[in-house]
Formats: structure tokens, C-alpha cells, sequence
């Protein structure tokens, strides 16, 4: 185990049918007509958009004002919102204390998608007749205030229109992360209309986002002729089975869910235009790339190859831009998938064009669709993709605005120790560990990361230490005790990695449910092996006796192994067990003919065999390629000419011949003052015999007269 920078997968956002809007809407804008069916619900008065030209002949006294009204029932009948709204303010003008003009401008505004305008005009118009109070809440919901939402909605809550109110209080706090509170009312209101699939579709999501997929899987458990007819309820279910890591399970649900959706496009295709159309042509519908991308998650999930190779090609469809008729993907089907493709990217891989993709993925307008988990993963994944970029100060400031954010989130607290550990600050990472687990000391992902930190410096006891630390359902789940058992045996202690399985094994066998028996398996063959590699035959007769007993009696290695450590502990059972042992049938083998028969001569085929690797490992060595010398320019190999000097890499004064000229070197070579001249020896020496011994001759004529002196002497 490391502290390894790693990119997180998550999953595609379920859908959320939005009942407080009146219509079925997924979460992400994937409902058809979602703000037409919006809007007729917000006009809640009894003024709908059928009824705004039967106004009281007595009221409407004006021909102006009522070929307005019915201009504008017109228009939206049409869905012509913004040829609408300019009619009402006309109407407006004439009668403005009249409530369908007010209502009819208000539900003009809404369908257009105008949530700040709407919020001003429903604060403009309303009066004691009629406040907007459901509006203004709606409003603020939409533009992400949620305080002011949950403040107008518990203010103004009445038992007459309590069920539109508690609606809309559900969504808020579903946009708050409030999913345990938005589960329950959820429940609730499924259990005062149940023929509403909806409001059971929002209860899901709301399970799924909470990080309860279990509750999600249970309250489906006997909703078949639901599942089979919405594919909303069949895609959250499949985004509880993958959270479940039942990758099986939410493929086949994932499938069921395109193929009702794709009957439903179709149908919708055939009312519209009168005819039928193929089903490949709505393979790249805006309504089913959610599906696509849940799809491409479980490939992911499952890993391989292929499976990588077709998400990745899923993923880049999906991001594929769209023309102009093509409708658009919602923008958290968007976000998830340029998460999802970022890390199915190796480490170190396109990270400027990773690092872009999650730019847009986090962009602000983006975040206020995705759930508070997607939020997190994919800030955490941009500051550790900033890391590997070696940007960290930018990874720094991400860091700062994920901690005003999420403060007491654990994953922001492994972000930090993760920037840390970048800068080489190994007991900075351990410090940030260690003050946030002395404030959630039960933090599962901080324990995990800091078991990682020790082990990474060799510190194993530090590591079991940690993980002990857990709680005692986490830490006998198979992934944690064998890393715990791994910790024991590099500490060289088979006691106490024994004692940890078997505790494992006492947790899960006092389990009933068919996923702890699935789970007891694992833990159990985990015993098997590590009790063989320790020659603990008492252990392993004991793992894989229950192996048989719980999970599958039929397992012929089991029973092979059981008999194998019995046989040392416990002959007398040993023999009992091996009974049990079905042998292969020779029945239809005479003895007579194989006694007869030749004896098969497998020294011959076993040295036919040898040879025939060697002729194979010749021929491969015989088919390698040789590369040609590459020579100088100009160079013939043909006539290379004299070899070169072995000592031309040398300096000059460290080669041979040039120490035997600086040995005959003559002396005077370069002696003497500037402008000398090299004179020899001889040059100025008489040649001929010596004259040393030789006596000088007087000669009379040079000698000097008497009285003569020296002129240098002498007197003037």
C-alpha cells in the first residue's frame, strides 16, 4: 500500500423526478416538457392556461383586453412563452389588479426558464389575495437558495396545499445534501400515493446519494411491475448495484432502463410525426447518454482491456460536440463523464487536456447540479491532477476552497495530507492526519490514508495500529484484514495474523444475509491459503471444513484440502471426508488389453518435445534481424585504409609517442632570453689538439719600452 495520487471514478448522478414542478423530470433536465409541466403546476389558482380566455363576460368589458387574453391562450397552447410575455404586459396595462393576467405573466417567466425575473414579479404582484408564496420558494430553489427556499416554504406551509409544499421542501433538501430527511418524506408521500412511481423514483436517488444503496435495493425488492414500466426506478437501481459493487446486477438493469426509454422516444417519434422511426437513430438521444454513461461507469468499474477501451469510446461519444438540432445533454451527465474519462486516463497521461475537461466539469454553474458527492470527488480530482502537473500552488488554493466548503469532510483532509506528502513533508501529512482523526476519530478513508502513510516508511506496527482502530465492521471486511494479515507477516508475527482471521471468520458466520455469505467465503479461502503457507494444518482443517459447511459443499479443492490437513491432525476424519471423493470411472477399460498393449514411449516424446523447443529457440535466434554497421561519411569498408590510433581518445601528453620525443628533446630547445639564437656547443670552440700543456713563446717584439706608462694612468 502507498499514498498514490490516484483519480477516483463516480458514478453517473441518478435521476430525481421533480414532483414539486407537477410533471416527471430526472435530475439533470432529462423529463420531456419538464418547464411547460412546471409552470401549469405553479398556476395552482385554478386559472390554467386552458381557462385564462373564459374570464367573466362581466370583468372583461374591453374587446381590447379580451382579444389579449385570448392571444396569449394562444401562445401557449403553443408553447410560444416569448410571444406570450410581451401580450401580458399589454394586458397587464389594461386590468393590473386582474389575477390571470398576474398569474398568466408569472407562468410566461417560469416556462421560459427566467427564475430571477419570475422572483421579482411574483415579489411585484402578489398581494393579500394572492402572496406567490409557492412561487418565490420555487424561485429560490432555482437559483440555488435554498435558506430562503426552506425559510418561504415552513413560513407559509398550510393543510391545504401541504402536499405541493412538502414536495418542494423534499427537493430542497435533496439540493442541500439533506438525504436521509429527503428519503423519508420521499417514503412518506409514495406511502399516501403510491400510484405515483415517481415520488418512489425520487426516494431512490435520494438513498443512492446518501451513500445508502442497501435501503435503495430494499425499497425495489418487490416493485417488479414498477421496475418493468419506468426506467427512471430501473436506472437508480442499477446506481445502487453499482455502489454495491454488483457490476452484474446494474448492467442488466441498465439495459432494461434503455430499452424502456428507447420504446418511449419511440412512441413520443410516431405521435409526433405520424410514422415510425429506426431505433439506431436514437442511439445518440439526449435522453439516453446518462444511460450511456452509467453503462461506460460499469465497464470502468469491472476493468480489462476491452471493457476500458469501449468506455473510453462511450465517454468521447457522449462529449462529442452537438449540432444545433440535436438536443443537449444535461450538464451533469456531462460533468460526470469528462470525470470518468479523466481517470480512465493512466497516471501522467494527457494531463493538460485532463486537467481542461475537469475545469469544465467544475465549472460554478455546473456544481449547483451535482449532488454534494460528485462535488467533492471531482474537486479533489483536480487538485491532485494539479499536483501531478507540479502546480502546487494552485493545488493549494483548490485545496482552501474545497476546505471552506466541505470542511469536515474526510476526503478534503486526505487532499491536504496528499499535498503534503507532494512537497516531501511526510510528517506534515502525518500531523494533518492525525488532527482530524483526533476530531472524527472514526473516519474509515483517514485511517486507511494514514495506515498507508506508515507502511510507505516501513513503519508496519504503526499500520496495524491504525487499522485496528477501526471499527469492527470495517476492519474484518476481506480488503482490510488481508492487508492486516500482510502487516503481521512482514512484522514475522503468524499469530496475530491468524487471530485476525479468525476473527473475521466469527464476525461473518454469525451473519444470515446472502451477501455475508458471499463475504464469509472470501475470508475463509483467505484462511485456507494463508493457513497452508504457515503449515497450520489445525487452522486450515477448520477454514475449509466451514468453507464446505457455509458456502459450497461441493468444491472438490476444498474437500481435497480438508482431507490433506485432516490427515495430519485427524486421521479417523480424514478417512471419513475422503470418502466422499468420487473417483474417475475406468469401467470401460479392459485390463487384459492394457496389459498386452505397447508401452508408450514417453522418453522418446519428451526428448521429441526438447528438440522441438530447441529447433523453435533456433529459428528464433536464426530470424532476428542483424542491423548493418553504420560507417562515416565517405568511409569503404572494402579498404579501410591503416587502423586508427588506439590512443586517440587520450590527451596528447598521456600518448606514448609523443613521451619518447619529449625524452630526445633537445636541452637548449627554447632557452634563453626573447630573439636568441640556438647557438651549438662547438660553434665558438677551436677544433684541433689542446694547447694546455703547452708553454707560451715570449715574443721579443712585443715588448714595452722602458718609460712608456699607460695612457689610462698617466699625467695630462
Amino acid at each position: 500500500l502507498k499514498l498514490r495520487l490516484f483519480i477516483c471514478t463516480i458514478c453517473s448522478a441518478p435521476p430525481l423526478v421533480d414532483r414539486s414542478k407537477g410533471g416527471v423530470q430526472c435530475l439533470g433536465g432529462r423529463g420531456r416538457g419538464v418547464e411547460r409541466t412546471a409552470a401549469r403546476h405553479v398556476i395552482h389558482s385554478g386559472c390554467s392556461p386552458g381557462t385564462l380566455a373564459m374570464a367573466d363576460d362581466d370583468r372583461v368589458s374591453d374587446e381590447r383586453f379580451q382579444a389579449t387574453m385570448t392571444a396569449i391562450s394562444k401562445h401557449f397552447e403553443h408553447e410560444d412563452f416569448e410571444a406570450a410575455l410581451p401580450l401580458c404586459a399589454k394586458a397587464a396595462e389594461v386590468r393590473p389588479n386582474c389575477p390571470v393576467v398576474r398569474r398568466s405573466r408569472v407562468f410566461a417567466l417560469l416556462s421560459l426558464s427566467r427564475w430571477a425575473e419570475a422572483l421579482q414579479a411574483c415579489e411585484k404582484l402578489s398581494s393579500d389575495e394572492d402572496d406567490f408564496c409557492f412561487e418565490k420558494a420555487y424561485c429560490h430553489y432555482r437559483l440555488n437558495q435554498c435558506e430562503e427556499a426552506l425559510k418561504l416554504i415552513r413560513e407559509a406551509k398550510s393543510e391545504e396545499d401541504s402536499d405541493r409544499f412538502q414536495r418542494l421542501e423534499a427537493q430542497v433538501c435533496y439540493r442541500m445534501g439533506e438525504y436521509v430527511k429527503c428519503a423519508e418524506m420521499y417514503e412518506k408521500l409514495y406511502l399516501e400515493d403510491d400510484e405515483e412511481s415517481g415520488l418512489l423514483v425520487n426516494a431512490l436517488a435520494a438513498h443512492v446519494s446518501g451513500d445508502q444503496p442497501r435501503l435503495a435495493i430494499k425499497a425495489v425488492a418487490e416493485k417488479q411491475e414498477l421496475l418493468e414500466s419506468s426506467y427512471e426506478l430501473c436506472f437508480n437501481l442499477a446506481c445502487a448495484y453499482l455502489d454495491e459493487n454488483r457490476t452484474v446486477e446494474a448492467e442488466e438493469r441498465l439495459e432494461e432502463a434503455k430499452k424502456i426509454c428507447m420504446a418511449e422516444l419511440l412512441e413520443a417519434e410516431e405521435d409526433e410525426e405520424g410514422e415510425g422511426k429506426d431505433p439506431a437513430s436514437l442511439e445518440n438521444h439526449e435522453e439516453l447518454a446518462s444511460i450511456h454513461v452509467q453503462q461506460a461507469t460499469v465497464l470502468q468499474s469491472v476493468g480489462g482491456e476491452e471493457q476500458l477501451k469501449e468506455a473510453n469510446e462511450i465517454y468521447t461519444r457522449v462529449l462529442k460536440p452537438r449540432s444545433g438540432n440535436d438536443g443537449q445533454i444535461d450538464t451533469t451527465v456531462l460533468a460526470v463523464a469528462c470525470n470518468n474519462l479523466v481517470a480512465l486516463r493512466p497516471e501522467g497521461k494527457n494531463l493538460f487536456d485532463s486537467l481542461k475537461r475537469l475545469n469544465v466539469a467544475s465549472k460554478e454553474s455546473w456544481e449547483q447540479r451535482l449532488t454534494h458527492k460528485q462535488s467533492i470527488e471531482i474537486s479533489i480530482n483536480k487538485c491532485l491532477l494539479l499536483l501531478q502537473t507540479r502546480k502546487l500552488e494552485q493545488a493549494k488554493a483548490e485545496l482552501q476552497k474545497l476546505k471552506a466548503q466541505f470542511k469536515d469532510h474526510p476526503r478534503v483532509a486526505v487532499a491536504q495530507a496528499a499535498v503534503a506528502f507532494r512537497e516531501k513533508k511526510a510528517k506534515g501529512a502525518e500531523e494533518v492526519l492525525q488532527a482530524y482523526l483526533a476530531e472524527h476519530p472514526d473516519s474509515e478513508d483517514t485511517l486507511i490514508c494514514l495506515a498507508q502513510l506508515h507502511a510507505q516508511q516501513n513503519r508496519f506496527d504503526k499500520a496495524v495500529e491504525a487499522l485496528e482502530s477501526m471499527s469492527k465492521a470495517s476492519r474484518v471486511k476481506p480488503t482490510i484484514a488481508e492487508v492486516v494479515v500482510s502487516f503481521h507477516l512482514r512484522q514475522k508475527n503468524p499469530d496475530k495474523a491468524v487471530a485476525c482471521l479468525r476473527e473475521a471468520i466469527d464476525y461473518w458466520s454469525g451473519k444470515d444475509g446472502e451477501e455475508d455469505e458471499d463475504t464469509l467465503a472470501q475470508v475463509l479461502k483467505m484462511s485456507s491459503k494463508l493457513a497452508i503457507q504457515l503449515k497450520d494444518k489445525s487452522f486450515a482443517a477448520e477454514a475449509y471444513q466451514l468453507y464446505l459447511e457455509r458456502a459450497d459443499g461441493s468444491d472438490v479443492e476444498a474437500l481435497c484440502g480438508l482431507v490433506q490437513a485432516l490427515a495430519v491432525v485427524d486421521p479417523e476424519r480424514a478417512e471419513q471426508y475422503a470418502q466422499r471423493l468420487t473417483l474417475p470411472d475406468y469401467g470401460h477399460l479392459d485390463a487384459e488389453d492394457l496389459e498386452n498393449g505397447s508401452i508408450p514411449k514417453f522418453a522418446s516424446a519428451i526428448r521429441k518435445g526438447a528438440e522441438a523447443e530447441d529447433k523453435t529457440t533456433e529459428d528464433k535466434a536464426k530470424k532476428k534481424k542483424k542491423r548493418k554497421p553504420r560507417y562515416p561519411k565517405g568511409f569503404d569498408p572494402e579498404n579501410p585504409g591503416p587502423p586508427p590510433d588506439p590512443e586517440r581518445w587520450l590527451p596528447k601528453y598521456e600518448r606514448s609517442e609523443y613521451k619518447k620525443k619529449m625524452r630526445k628533446r633537445d636541452k637548449n630547445l627554447a632557452r634563453g632570453p626573447q630573439g636568441a639564437m640556438v647557438t651549438d656547443e662547438k660553434a665558438f670552440r677551436k677544433t684541433g689538439p689542446s694547447t694546455a700543456q703547452m708553454e707560451v713563446q715570449a715574443d721579443p717584439n712585443m715588448t714595452r719600452p722602458k718609460g712608456t706608462r699607460n695612457k689610462k694612468g698617466g699625467k695630462k
